[in-house]
């Protein structure tokens, strides 16, 4: 088990901006060590190799944070990023590594506290693994 804290690369919806940042407002100086935020016009726009490329650049885990389906302004934004996250958690799991170190969240009327709980829980799991160690040795691209 590891103990360090690990790096985390965060893809959100730019419509729920400030909900994010209420949402991550304490994990920077808590559960990760580095936290990457990229905002998307919406989560559905994210493609397969932008996770697989954030854990090559460095990250431990992904967190993808989008509307509820059916909620999203582009119709089917949500169901893409639902459908890219998981088809990335199969990659993942192909090449030895754990499924869940992308993970998508839902941003609905749920309270923020009940959310930040999910992802510190999810962080948490990530830190237990420990970080990723690429091909070169390195268990970091770049620091």
């Amino acid at each position: 088990m590891e103990n360090s804290k690990v790096h985390i690369t965060v893809f959100y919806c730019a419509q729920q901006g400030e909900k994010i940042g209420q949402i991550l407002e304490g994990l920077n100086g808590g559960w990760a060590k580095k936290i990457r935020r990229v905002p998307l016009p919406c989560s559905g726009k994210l493609e397969v190799f932008q996770l697989t490329k954030a854990l090559e650049g460095g990250a431990d885990g992904v967190a993808l944070f989008g509307c509820p389906e059916g909620a999203c302004r582009y119709l089917v934004g949500s169901s893409r990023a639902r459908g890219r996250a998981a088809y990335t958690g199969r990659i993942l799991e192909e090449i030895g590594l754990e499924r869940d170190r992308v993970r998508r969240f839902v941003l609905g009327d749920q309270d923020p506290a009940k959310t930040a709980q999910e992802i510190g829980e999810w962080v948490n799991r990530i830190q237990s693994r420990g970080t990723i160690r690429h091909a070169d040795g390195d268990s970091r691209k770049s620091e």
